[in-house]
């Protein structure tokens, strides 16, 4: 893997205390039985989803969608959406979600050469994530695979 500089695993509760998260990057998901709140990130089989944002709200705005989506909030969130196919309570799953984010400082805007240039590296680095995922593993995160983990068809409130 690319030297990317991830955070520590974090508790998915504590995710807006993440450094960096106002920025453009990279997040990835584990369900784990194990408590792995601050231990170095890794490429771990516990990882259900790696998801990316180039938005303007950067990565909070979009776990914060992830979250909206996995409450029944609101379906914001594709991934998240194949996420309550397996995970339909919420509060039976929210202890054992961690989440690492590799966050990419840039300013976001699409006028400025060295943003574009950082938001193509996000793009990027998604894939990378994927392949070394796949390469660990031999399979794609299971949300993050359409075919085994499609969205329900309907969402009962």
């Amino acid at each position: 893997m690319e030297n990317y500089n991830n955070t520590k695993w974090t508790k998915w509760e504590n995710r807006n205390k993440i450094e960096g998260i106002k920025y453009p990057g990279i997040y990835s998901i584990a369900v784990s039985i194990e408590n792995i709140e601050g231990l170095e990130f890794e490429m771990i089989e516990d990882i259900e989803y790696i998801g990316m944002t180039n938005s303007n709200g950067g990565l909070k705005s979009r776990m914060s969608q992830f979250d909206s989506t996995i409450k029944r909030i609101r379906l914001h969130h594709g991934g998240a959406h194949r996420f309550i196919g397996k995970y339909w309570n919420y509060e039976d799953v929210k202890d054992r979600l961690y989440v690492s984010v590799c966050s990419f400082e840039c300013g976001n805007n699409k006028s400025n050469i060295e943003d574009l240039i950082a938001m193509g590296e996000v793009a990027k680095a998604e894939y990378i994530f994927w392949v070394d995922y796949l390469k660990k593993h031999g399979r794609y995160p299971i949300f993050n695979d359409k075919k085994i983990s499609p969205k329900p068809e309907f969402i009962v409130w």
